[in-house]
């Protein structure tokens, strides 16, 4: 016998012998039943768009997202932590908007977005004034630009030579005389402008716009920014002289070599990482870009080298660009956003005036609590200055375990950039955030993340040194209940940016909140006063209602706009006079989810052992009453780390909400008979000085006990019926609930990562590595208890997972351990899909699995032995 005939024989006996051995075949796309697929694919919650002069909303209905497998299978490169596609995105799908209601504040004057028979809305955007919206229609697979009045009412068709393709990205100058576009056709994108007087408009670019970065989703600003909020804009280009693509070879040229000798450089765990010089090539040819001035005549200058430019933010006065370059050594260990870079002032020749920071290795901050990169780590323009940086650079070196006085150090530089910064002010604590009221007001947050403390400092900039810093705030940024707020801000048409809304005396600003309590969230705004610091309360949402404030229309907060809903009122949006005590409502939209109408909802509260108070969202299924017994439950939930047993017990949310489900795959469980847990809290407390992890196993366990004891004590739940699932670290937490406990029935687990010695540099909260506390991710591990795991467990997870530290290769050991000590387990490998899963066959087939998986082991599964299923025996194992 030959040895291939050897093979074929011993595969036949192993079939034979192990007939419940693993399979592995492809299998099509599965969708659940129509009427599931109608209501999973049913048009998304309302949106709600304030104009920025605060005297109109915006209000439109999506289609959901129908991204469909093909769409995802063009031609793209996965490179330094980023997707790019090959060719730019021309396709014009005709999704998005259904319609689109602008309403005057007062109730009054309504507009309908003039959408074509058939049509769909695809963006829109307020002018800076608030007085126009500028909005593209989708129709037969053409695209159009329209121009509405709000005062008139009249809607204007821009019109342009060769306009057709893909618009997007509109953008108003500042002064509402033009808006600038982008078109994107099979060859490339353009840039456009129109003529808001006329509606008409002209290319205004040659060379297409790098459409890598000009996605605004690789850099920290859009691929085209006007300059100070008028002409020229500020765009980057692809350079004159690129060619083809690199062609890279299969066939090695040589090895590959990663050195490291003495310097401590820790590294989270990513996907999409540079593998090799081919790849290198793709990242130079594909992220390089030329910076350009753009006239709205069409005159291009170019702004200096090309290089690949990951930042080019324009001055206030607009005269000068802060400019970020990678440069290598390029990492094959970290994404582009911790790359080499120098970050340099330019003026708009493209000369280097000034070298702000210069690394030549890849530099990320260590896990470490308070830990950051030593040297300037953040610099940004003084908003309220005509051309200064604020600078932050660490004087501890960034480890916070060297005793120094102060950690962090923000100094100024202004034009021309010569000579040394100024020391502006230092912070004991890491420093946040700077607030800049005027030239002598400024608020300060600087923060602790050991102890979770958060301080808020008023400063005088204009004095040395900040002047004395008075301490408004010393609080645990963990305490919902003591939330001061945040400051209302509001557009400012001088400057395009968001200020805080100042009283007309000049007096007060104003503060939005929460509101949490242990009764629930009570939305309020306060009237706070810069001299003392002190608030008054102005109003506040009370029962029978949850009433959220939106934003605030007149410099004395004399009336606000809010969203009010109730458990039987959807939300819609009101004026209140705070003077008159009157209320205006502005719209009137129906139930967005009408077929959810006679879910049952409630959210319950209940405690664990060790006295920490938790609460979950409640979904019973329509109809249900308990004369028709218990019913089989699923939960879905995620864990979140607390240092204060006291914040983990607050209450987070409002039982006056209107409570609809969403429409995420879990949720739709109700319409198939399962009542659904969403969101129970499993807080993992750190406990006497240590760290919440120390203890993460005991507390996770339970925190489920304590949920599904409720239930049943509500006489709702069947405790021999009851399932977990979560997605990433909620995946995570299900399997070790699996493995630890004998609570639930079965588990879903979605794009997980079990085996934390894969992640070694920390993950989520935990800021301490593998080497540092080897029991404690060792026990965390649930790879390491695939032995233990009797439950049986649906693996999902995305072929093209993008996100730090889940890799597939997690779920594909966990599945090959789990087989491989007999245990019962389904891996479903979703093609092209990332961490989170778009397209619209993904979402039918996880749906589909969801309902064969829990039916088979929780509906219909038989009763399991009476030692474990006796009220609270699923006590650890």
């Amino acid at each position: 016998m030959n040895r291939l005939s050897f093979r074929r024989v011993l595969l036949t006996a192993c079939l034979v012998l192990a007939p419940l051995a693993t399979t592995r075949a492809q299998q099509a796309y599965q969708s659940p039943s129509a009427d599931l697929v109608k209501i999973l694919e049913a048009p998304a919650n309302p949106i709600t768009s304030i104009s920025p002069n605060r005297q109109w909303v915006l209000v439109t209905v999506s289609d959901p997202r129908t991204i469909t497998i093909s769409d995802m299978a063009d031609s793209a490169y996965y490179l330094a932590g980023s997707k790019i596609r090959a060719n730019p995105d021309y396709r014009i799908e005709n999704i998005g908007i259904r319609s689109g209601t602008v309403s005057s504040i007062d109730g009054k004057v309504e507009r309908q977005l003039q959408v074509p028979a058939g049509g769909r809305l695809g963006s829109t955007a307020w002018s800076v004034s608030g007085n126009e919206l500028a909005y593209t229609t989708i129709s037969n697979g053409d695209m159009s630009l329209e121009i509405l009045d709000l005062a008139t009412g009249r809607t204007r068709h821009v019109t342009a030579s060769g306009l057709s393709g893909k618009i997007r990205d509109l953008d108003w100058s500042r002064d509402g005389k033009h808006l600038a576009f982008t078109v994107t056709r099979p060859s490339g994108t353009a840039v456009m402008v129109a003529d808001v007087a006329t509606a008409s408009a002209r290319r205004v670019t040659a060379q297409s716009l790098n459409f890598t970065t000009a996605r605004g989703n690789i850099v920290d600003d859009p691929g085209c920014n006007w300059l100070n909020g008028k002409a020229p804009l500020v765009c980057r280009l692809w350079p004159a002289n690129r060619k083809a693509a690199p062609v890279t070879s299969e066939i090695p040229t040589g090895v590959i070599v990663q050195e490291s000798y003495g310097r401590s450089a820790p590294a989270r765990t990513y996907e999409y990482l540079l593998q090799g010089p081919g790849d290198e090539a793709l990242f130079d040819y594909y992220f390089t870009d030329q910076l350009s001035l753009i006239g709205v005549d069409g005159k291009i200058t170019p702004i200096g080298p090309a290089g690949i430019h990951t930042r080019a933010t324009p001055s206030p006065d607009g005269k000068y660009l802060l400019v970020e370059t990678v440069q290598r050594p390029y990492s094959y260990q970290v994404p582009m956003d911790v790359f080499p870079s120098r970050t340099e002032v330019w003026d708009l020749n493209g000369k280097v005036l000034r070298e702000i920071r210069n690394s030549h290795v890849a530099e990320e901050a260590p896990s470490a609590r308070d830990a950051v990169v030593p040297g300037i780590r953040n610099v940004n323009w003084r908003p309220d200055a005509p051309a200064t940086l604020v600078m932050v650079e660490a004087l501890d070196k960034g480890n916070p375990r060297n005793t120094v006085p102060k950690r962090d150090q923000v100094s100024l530089l202004s034009a021309p950039f010569a000579g040394a910064a100024t020391p502006f002010i230092q912070t004991e604590y890491r420093y946040g955030v700077i607030t800049w009221i005027d030239p002598k007001t400024a608020f300060l947050v600087d923060r602790l993340s050991r102890g979770a403390r958060q301080r808020l400092w008023m400063i005088d900039p204009s004095a040395p040194n900040g002047g004395t810093p008075k301490l408004v705030w010393d609080r645990s940024a963990e305490d919902r209940y003591s939330n001061p707020g945040a400051l209302v801000t509001v557009l400012d048409p001088a400057t395009e940016r968001f200020v805080p809304l100042r009283s007309s005396d000049g007096k007060s600003l104003y503060l939005r909140g929460d509101g949490a309590s242990s009764e629930g969230d009570r939305p309020f705004i306060d009237r706070f006063d810069i001299a003392t610091g002190k608030t008054e309360r102005l109003w506040q949402s009370s029962a029978p209602n949850y009433e959220q404030v939106l934003q605030v229309v007149d410099p004395d907060a004399t009336r606000i706009i809010t969203q009010r809903e109730s458990p039987t009122d959807p939300p819609n949006i009101f004026v209140r006079d705070l003077r008159n005590k009157s209320v205006t409502q502005v719209t009137k939209v129906g139930d967005p989810a009408p077929y959810f109408a006679n879910v049952k909802s409630e959210l319950i509260t209940y405690t664990r052992p060790d006295g920490v108070k938790l609460s979950a969202t409640l979904y019973l299924p329509p109809g249900y009453d308990k004369s028709k017994g218990r019913l089989p439950f699923f939960f879905w939930a995620y864990p979140r780390e607390f240092q204060s047993a006291d914040a983990a017990s607050q209450l987070a949310g409002s039982p006056y909400q209107f409570k609809r489900p969403g429409r995420q795959n879990y949720l739709m469980l109700l319409m198939h008979g399962y009542g659904v847990l969403d969101g129970p809290t499993m807080p993992i407390v750190g406990v006497s000085g240590k760290e919440p992890n120390d203890s993460y196993i005991e507390q996770l366990v339970a925190s489920a006990q304590a949920a599904v004891d409720k239930i049943v004590d509500m006489g709702i739940a069947d405790r021999d019926r009851v399932a977990i699932g979560g997605h990433s670290y909620g995946a995570f937490m299900t399997v070790n609930l699996l493995a630890h406990s004998d609570i639930f029935r079965t588990g879903i687990a979605e794009s997980g990562a079990y085996n934390r010695t894969l992640t070694p540099f920390g993950f989520q909260a935990e800021p301490r590595t593998y080497w540092e506390a080897p029991e404690v991710y060792n026990a965390m591990s649930p790879f390491n208890y695939a032995n233990k795991i009797k439950a049986p467990v649906l693996l999902i997870h995305g072929q093209r997972d993008d996100n730090s530290g889940t890799f597939p290769i997690q779920s594909e050991r966990l599945f090959a351990a789990i087989k491989g000590n007999g245990g019962n387990v389904r891996y479903v490998q979703l093609p092209l899909e990332p961490h989170g899963y778009t397209s619209v066959e993904t979402q039918r087939h996880l749906l589909w699995e969801y309902i064969n998986w829990l039916d088979k082991y929780v509906k219909n599964a038989p009763p399991r032995a009476a030692t474990s299923a006796t009220a609270g025996s699923q006590a650890p194992k």
